[in-house]
């Protein structure tokens, strides 16, 4: 049974032509991070929304852990999803200990247990209780507005999360730690979460699997790794760079080309690169006359190794198959 599943849903809005959702299919499994990646007006945010029924679908079933959502009283199903939207939605007059209590006092939680909550998921997000609780959302920058709301929506510690662009009124050097947050909470969490974003280097980066859509339609739901390698229509090989390889290595993390190591240890002497960096890092230390690099995690271990020729296997069967479809055409 899937954590999330869509069976032939659409949306219409009165006064439309044309669905927003057109008979959408597909399934989340348990602690995925799907990101829903399309440009504006394709349906993303839609989509996410009727998954806690913000709007309500004209046609098809969404379930949740198996259940039917609409047989399920609405109340109740947002108790079990974690929702966070662009620029927080904190409530301006509450402190920043009294938005992350909002969940925890309308559930009846006693006092000690909340406050208990709200230190721990400020600590998560990487905010000093002491100096943060008793803050209003004025006080912080917008960065720091956003780690609130964040914990906020995991205060009940809901096996679901949506989050709608979330990061997208933050400046890049911002938004880039917020993801790298993000991804390490969700290695601590196992969270089922459903991401929106138009930015594609953020839907790679976060993605367990990405949905993409257009029109109201899924033209593409897979891994990072195989939409960049293998796009599956013209419209998903723009959206990643069509045929610029230099914008693609942008793309691909090292760890999908790695060997890896089959126990972790301490850094090495030698050259070593973050396992949080994308395939272009890589190459620009190889052309500095690096061989062979050691890829190691935030905690400072080695879990893989790295040289040029993996990074060539990658592109081998791609350039295998071109050549195979040009003699075709010659």
């Amino acid at each position: 049974m899937s954590a999330i599943e869509f069976r032939n849903v659409s949306k219409s809005y009165p006064g439309t032509s044309e669905p927003a959702i057109r008979n959408v299919s597909f399934k989340v499994e348990s602690g995925e991070f799907i990101v829903l990646l399309g440009s504006s007006g394709c349906g993303k945010t839609t989509l996410l929304k009727m998954v806690n029924r913000l709007y309500e679908q004209s046609e098809g079933h969404i379930l949740i852990d198996g259940k039917d959502t609409m047989a399920v009283p609405v109340n109740e199903l947002r108790r079990t999803i974690g929702y966070v939207i662009q620029q927080s939605g904190l409530f301006p007059h509450m402190s920043v200990e009294q938005n992350i209590a909002v969940v925890p006092d309308m559930l009846g939680w006693d006092k000690e247990r909340t406050s208990a909550r709200i230190d721990k998921l400020l600590e998560l997000v990487h905010l000093d209780p002491k100096v943060y609780r008793k803050r209003y959302p004025r006080e912080m920058s917008g960065g720091q507005q956003q780690r609130v709301g964040l914990a906020r929506a995991l205060a009940a510690d809901p096996p679901f999360m949506l989050m709608d662009e979330p990061f997208g009124a933050i400046d890049a050097i911002t938004r880039t730690k917020l993801q790298d947050e993000l991804t390490s909470i969700q290695k601590q969490l196992h969270k089922t979460i459903l991401f929106v974003t138009h930015d594609v280097e953020e839907a790679i980066r976060l993605a367990d699997k990405i949905i993409i859509l257009r029109d109201g339609e899924i033209v593409q739901y897979d891994t990072p790794l195989e939409i960049i390698l293998h796009p599956k229509a013209d419209f998903v090989r723009q959206l990643i760079g069509g045929d610029d390889i230099f914008r693609q290595i942008s793309l691909i993390n090292v760890t999908a080309v790695m060997d890896k190591l089959s126990a972790p240890y301490r850094k090495p002497p030698n050259a070593s690169v973050s396992d949080k960096s994308d395939l272009k890092t890589v190459l620009t230390m190889m052309l500095r006359g690096e061989e062979t690099l050691h890829v190691v995690n935030e905690e400072g271990y080695a879990t893989g190794i790295v040289s040029l020729p993996h990074i060539q296997k990658l592109w081998s069967p791609i350039a295998a198959k071109e050549e195979v479809k040009q003699g075709a055409i010659d």
